[in-house]
């Protein structure tokens, strides 16, 4: 099971500290100022002794940036949608994310004919219709983190990357947080998958993949205005089980 280390004080201003085991995602408001090209280098530079302006990019096959000889073993992907940022970070462990707002005029049922599986599209049309388009979210933004962090093609691997999503009912009006299970892991790989509600209406997911075990310990930040970070809830609402 995932691990947090959220904690109620705001980030200083010291180098941040990375552990192999750690996981970090960052959110920021585009009203706090930033863009993505900003955000990202900023982000950046809370890990390393590098100038935001410094950092050099590379591009791989399917478009993934990646940091070109960087200092210290970062991996970083980026997504937006809507009013937010986000920028996942990792130490070396390959990692994708996507984040999207939920929009309730998306005819979700005509793009799930397009680009889910069988058993995504059944399992869509069962919900009750105040709960699909949050379900296909759900299952939009772990198609494109899994595929993001393998820096794939989503114009090819969409419908082929599929997930089993299973939602308990709590006790007493809770909400326990859902399994996740992909249903064609790639071969020699070992894929970490979560889903969170970084705010209302929106979905995010986070993929990290490596060729060994990885249960990694989740921290989130907000990146604020005037460049103050403080830290956030993890906020989950559904994991991948123990990797072996």
């Amino acid at each position: 099971m995932i691990a947090s280390s959220a904690r109620k004080s705001s980030v200083s201003n010291a180098l941040i500290t990375l552990c192999a085991e750690d996981l970090h995602l960052w959110l920021c408001r585009r009203e706090a100022g930033a863009d993505s090209e900003h955000f990202r280098r900023e982000v950046l530079s809370r890990y390393a002794s590098v100038a935001p302006a410094d950092w050099r990019f590379s591009t791989g096959a399917h478009g993934k940036p990646a940091l070109a000889n960087p200092p210290t073993p970062l991996v970083f992907n980026l997504s937006s949608s809507g009013a937010w940022l986000a920028l996942a970070v990792s130490s070396g462990v390959a990692v994708g994310l996507d984040l999207e707002y939920c929009d309730p005029r998306r005819q979700v049922l005509k793009l799930a004919r397009r680009c889910f599986s069988s058993a995504e599209l059944a399992e869509l049309q069962d919900c009750a219709e105040p709960d699909r388009v949050a379900r296909f979210y759900d299952y939009w933004t772990l198609k494109e983190a899994g595929i993001k962090a393998r820096g794939g093609s989503l114009a090819l691997e969409l419908e082929s990357t599929g997930f089993g999503l299973d939602f308990p009912t709590g006790d007493n009006g809770s909400t326990p947080i859902g399994t996740i299970t992909a249903l064609a892991p790639k071969r020699g790989l070992v894929d970490f998958y979560c889903l969170l509600d970084p705010a209302v209406s929106y979905r995010l997911a986070l993929c990290g993949c490596t060729g060994g075990r990885f249960n990694p310990r989740l921290r989130l930040f907000e990146q604020l205005a005037g460049g103050q970070v403080r830290d956030l809830p993890t906020s989950l609402r559904a994991v991948s089980v123990a990797c072996p």
